[in-house]
Parts: C-alpha cells; sequence; structure tokens
C-alpha cells in the first residue's frame, strides 16, 4: 500500500489502481479505518475496500463444504478465524463504510459469509449499497443463489478456474454438487450480478483466456466437448460485460469508465480480434489474440 500511495503521489502510476486494504493486517486496517474509504482520490488510486479470506482452496481440500469431501471422508475444509478471517476488525471496517470482498470458495464458505453480511446489515441496512463482493463464489448451494440477491452481494469469479479445475472438481466434490460450481449462468438467472477478473498471479491472466474460458467452459485444447456443464455458459456480450461494464459497476466507477461514450474516461484496451465473430466461426481461436494497445486517460501506456 505504501508503494501504490507513492506512486500516486509521485504521478508515477500508469494505470489506475483499485488497493484493497489486507483483511489479515490489522494495523493496516485500523490505520484505514480511521482515515476511512476513499474513492477517486488523486484519479489513479482508489482505497475503498478490504480483502478478506475465509476459506482454503478447493484442490488442496481448504475450501469449507457444508458435506464432507468426496474424496477425503470426515474432512469439511477450514473456514473463519482457523484461516485467518478477523471477524471483529472486518466488521469494523464495513461497518465504517468500506466494500468488503471475501474470498468465500465452497459452499459452507459462501454460506457462512453471506450470513456475516448479513448479521452486518441488520446492524445498518444501508451498508447493502456498498457492494460487497465474495471473491471466487465457487461452489455455492442450491438454496443460497437466491440470498445473494437478497443481499445484493457482487460474485466476482474467474473464468479460467472453471477451464483448469474441472479435471478434479467433480473427485472433490461428487457430480450433484458440481453443478452448482462455477454456476455462472445461475448466478445470472438470480439477478446477482457477475464481476470477472484473472485471480493475477494464481492463472493465466490473459484476457483471451478468460473470454475463452467463460463462454466455452472448456480448456484450451477445447475440452470437453460442448464444455463443463455447458447450461454455465454466457454469451460473448455477458463475458465482455462482465470484463467492463460490471468491472466498473463494482468499483463503483460506472459513470466514468466501463464503456465506450463521450465524457467517459478514455480508459481503453484494444484487441486485434472479434470477439463475437470469433465465437461464432472459431471459439479456439481467442487463445490466439493479442492486445494491440491499452489507452489510460487518452495516453498510450502499452504498445508492443
Amino acid at each position: 500500500m505504501a508503494a501504490y500511495e507513492s506512486l500516486a503521489a509521485q504521478d508515477r502510476l500508469p494505470i489506475r489502481v483499485n488497493a484493497m486494504v489486507s483483511g489479515r493486517d490489522k494495523p493496516l486496517m485500523t490505520q484505514w479505518l480511521e482515515r476511512g474509504p476513499t474513492r477517486f482520490a488523486g484519479d489513479k488510486l482508489f482505497v475503498h475496500s478490504v480483502k478478506g479470506y475465509y476459506d482454503g482452496s478447493l484442490g488442496a481440500r481448504g475450501a469449507k463444504l457444508l458435506e464432507e469431501y468426496s474424496d477425503s471422508p470426515g474432512h469439511f475444509g477450514v473456514s473463519g478465524e482457523e484461516y485467518g478471517f478477523f471477524t471483529d476488525e472486518i466488521s469494523e471496517m464495513l461497518q465504517g463504510g468500506f466494500q468488503v470482498n471475501i474470498h468465500a470458495i465452497g459452499d459452507g464458505g459462501n454460506r457462512e459469509v453471506l450470513q456475516f453480511f448479513a448479521d452486518n446489515f441488520a446492524k445498518n441496512p444501508a451498508l447493502k449499497d456498498n457492494r460487497h463482493r465474495i471473491e471466487h463464489a465457487q461452489v455455492v448451494h442450491p438454496d443460497d443463489f437466491a440470498l445473494y440477491d437478497e443481499l445484493d452481494i457482487i460474485a466476482a469469479v474467474q473464468p479460467p478456474f472453471v477451464a483448469e479445475d474441472k479435471v478434479w472438481t467433480v473427485d472433490r466434490i461428487g457430480m450433484e454438487r458440481a453443478a452448482g460450481a462455477y454456476a455462472w449462468r445461475t448466478f445470472r438467472r438470480h439477478n446477482v450480478p457477475l464481476v470477472f477478473g484473472s485471480d493475477l498471479m494464481g492463472y493465466d491472466w490473459s484476457i483471451f483466456y478468460g473470454l475463452h474460458s467463460a463462454i466455452t467452459r472448456q480448456s484450451t485444447d477445447s475440452q470437453p466437448e460442448g464444455g463443463w456443464f455447458p447450461e454455465e455458459k454466457l454469451t460473448a456480450e455477458e463475458t465482455i460485460r462482465g470484463y467492463t461494464v460490471a468491472a466498473s459497476y463494482a468499483n463503483f466507477t460506472e459513470d466514468s469508465a466501463g464503456t465506450l461514450a463521450e465524457g467517459m474516461w478514455a480508459d481503453i484496451t484494444v484487441l486485434d480480434t472479434d470477439v463475437f465473430a470469433a465465437v461464432n466461426e472459431d471459439p479456439a481461436s481467442l487463445l490466439t489474440g493479442k492486445v494491440l494497445m491499452t489507452i489510460v486517460n487518452g495516453e498510450i501506456v502499452y504498445q508492443p
């Protein structure tokens, strides 16, 4: 955070940065609780959110499940204080007006985080307006999708997860629960905003890999045929919106970024690929796309 603030003060940030306060750093949370959230301060650096970590990963069997792991009887994963989630401190940040974004992977983890939000909103219902997020939202119980909508929680997901995790997901949680994993179409049916990202550094952060994963639900070898749980596929338009319009909404910048329109910031990424045409003609061709240019505030900051 100190590095970001120093670069911003020197006007050396080449792109806009929405920096989240670490929910595992109590001194940093205390510092920012006193300062309060800042949106659009300095135009390049925004600090208005906190990143919490509620449970572990599904692959390592750390994600908190409601029922035991299919391939590890008696094991349910880890969550909450046991995993380094500081309930009291993060609640203070939420009550202090910060957007709270919480990593939750398993269906048990997701349910417990939703309850965390519900408990906080009961103290101050207006806090629902701060566009809180659950990061990853990987496995969700069928009964809990509607609760996302009721609590106005954003699902911040990473499309490449489905391309890479599908090879072991059914082993971990079985076919029935896997139907509620990476369930983006189900989220859409429940009016839950979907925001896309890459989970840098965890996965390949190519925008083309992300687009391909969300639209096809296939890995780079075009497997499985038709896509993994194809009923959860998204259209090209929905996918592009997840990386643009929805991302701006989640960042409180929808009036300044996310679309190409007069009066908006000129923050633009130029691709060499027509995504809509590629999906209709050969979805695999998305994987060979390239970024031609990145423009921030009307200035070219990247051009290979």
